[in-house]
């Protein structure tokens, strides 16, 4: 019986231990070289990225009346490393709500977008167009204003999928 009783306590901290496992909070798929391995894809929790050095952009935009500070890795800091290989050229991005937006890397690369986490000091949930948020310094650069760049500016970042020359 003791026996029994030992078994259902380590399947319950198994169960413990794999219900505590941090989930994936971006995916990033394309020819990516790491450490010298060819991979489909990478999955980042939001610790792994909180983990890399942090940015901060204070603007605003069409989503909220006054400036507000994000941060979050730089995207060139995060993709740089894993596609150092070849150029990028097109950045798919998708959210978690179906929307998908291509990009042309070359447009957006000279603002340095992140991956905002954060707005100010707070992190942001599902509900607050997190956890993840394409950030540009909208307000700072009229040509962002355009039309066709604002809506790079994907809340709900979940996957991005780049294309390169060699594709």
């Amino acid at each position: 019986m003791k026996r029994i009783g030992w078994l259902l306590m380590l399947l319950g901290w198994q169960l413990q231990a794999q219900e505590a496992v941090e989930p994936v909070v971006l995916s990033i798929s394309g020819p990516i070289i790491q450490n010298g391995r060819h991979l489909e894809r990478m999955d980042y929790t939001l610790s792994q990225l909180q983990a890399l050095p942090q940015v901060n952009i204070t603007t605003s935009h069409f989503w909220v009346q006054d400036p507000h500070t994000y941060s979050g890795p730089a995207l060139r800091q995060l993709l740089a490393p894993l596609f150092a290989h070849t150029t990028i050229k097109t950045l798919t991005l998708g959210a978690l709500n179906g929307y998908s937006v291509a990009v042309d890397w070359a447009k957006v690369t000279p603002y340095d977008p992140i991956l905002a986490w954060q707005d100010n000091g707070y992190g942001m949930s599902r509900r607050d167009k997190g956890p993840l948020w394409l950030m540009l310094p909208y307000d700072r650069v009229p040509v962002l204003q355009q039309a066709e760049l604002i809506h790079f500016m994907v809340w709900q970042l979940r996957n991005i999928k780049v294309q390169t020359e060699i594709n």
